[in-house]
């Protein structure tokens, strides 16, 4: 259940994860923390610490580590992977904050609300740069293809949100279409170089970008949830900013197509207006508990995640494999 306590799902999951590749993971983290101060200029240096500092989940290495386990070669190679996939995440979370306006990111101010925009414009390239030089180094042409066409369907889907949000119109599958080029198609990479990391076979390589994209879209669908149904300091960031900047998230769009044309016409018109007033987003908060729109994309994102586990049966049967299973479930039951 979105916001409900996935703690014990969490705290089995990370115990898991780290018995099988905690010492990857470690080193992977060490590595990032490398690359986000290694350079000359300050302001480099300061806004990488400033993001180191506020952390994560780590979910995208992880899942290259895992990916490289199922081969039985979770070893220095996956890690420095996993250090570019998650220097790479970084990347496009500064930009994202630059262009929703976000203030908060993970409980702590985002990079252009401590830095500047300019900064963290040009902080994000950096970092996209040094992903980059990296892949180059590590010299393998289909982890390359992987990552070069996820960052290239990241940054159209952006741009084709932005253009539906300059229309005013977005359809569920206009919504799926972004959330699949923005996130499962990073997650999938993911797994892919994971899997071709690991040395396994062409089939269960395929196996697992299908796992990684059908849990891509499970994971952002309940991402987007939460701004509906959130516990903030859980969260650690405002909830409600996805409404009062005018995005249809899933559980919105599936409201207003159950509205009446006179609730309709109130949520469309607090969606992104400036200085909305609390009593219109608590309003449009109602209407979306009323018309059940966050059960409406949980249950679409349990499918996809369903899906995705499904998937791995093409996979060979190893506790790698469990943990992956353990993480779909865990995406959905997430409250942060």
């Amino acid at each position: 259940m979105v916001g409900g306590v996935s703690l014990g799902v969490e705290g089995i999951l990370l115990g898991r994860v780290l018995r099988l590749v905690g010492d990857a993971l470690r080193a992977c983290e060490a590595e990032l923390d490398r690359e986000l101060a290694d350079s000359p200029v300050q302001l480099v240096r300061d806004l990488g610490q400033h993001v180191a500092l506020a952390g994560g989940k780590r979910l995208r290495p992880i899942l290259v580590l895992l990916g490289s386990a199922l081969g039985g070669h979770a070893g220095p190679r996956a890690t420095r992977l996993g250090c570019i996939v998650e220097l790479l995440h970084t990347a496009t979370l500064i930009h994202d904050d630059v262009v929703d306006e976000a203030t908060l990111r993970r409980g702590r101010p985002s990079a252009h609300a401590r830095f500047g925009i300019d900064a963290s414009v040009l902080v994000g390239d950096h970092f996209y740069s040094r992903c980059m030089a990296l892949l180059v180094r590590d010299a393998d042409l289909a982890v390359m293809d992987a990552l070069a066409g996820a960052m290239v369907s990241m940054t159209e889907a952006e741009v084709f949100q932005l253009e539906r949000k300059r229309a005013g119109e977005l359809s569920e599958a206009d919504y799926l279409r972004i959330i699949r080029q923005k996130t499962a198609t990073f997650m999938s990479a993911c797994c892919r170089i994971g899997g071709l990391a690991g040395g396994l076979a062409a089939d269960a390589v395929d196996a697992l970008a299908t796992y990684g994209e059908r849990l891509g879209i499970a994971f952002q669908i309940i991402d987007d949830s939460l701004d509906f149904a959130a516990d903030p300091a859980r969260l650690g960031k405002a909830v409600g900013h996805d409404l009062r900047e005018g995005k249809r998230t899933l559980p919105l769009i599936a409201t207003l197509e159950r509205a009446t044309p006179e609730e309709r016409a109130h949520i469309l018109g607090t969606l992104g207006r400036p200085g909305v007033l609390d009593v219109d987003v608590a309003e449009v908060w109602r209407l979306v508990k009323v018309y059940d729109g966050v059960g409406y994309a949980v249950s679409r994102a349990s499918a996809y995640a369903a899906a995705g586990v499904a998937a791995l049966d093409r996979v060979p049967g190893s506790e790698a494999r469990e943990i992956l299973g353990l993480i779909a479930e865990y995406v959905i039951h997430r409250d942060r």
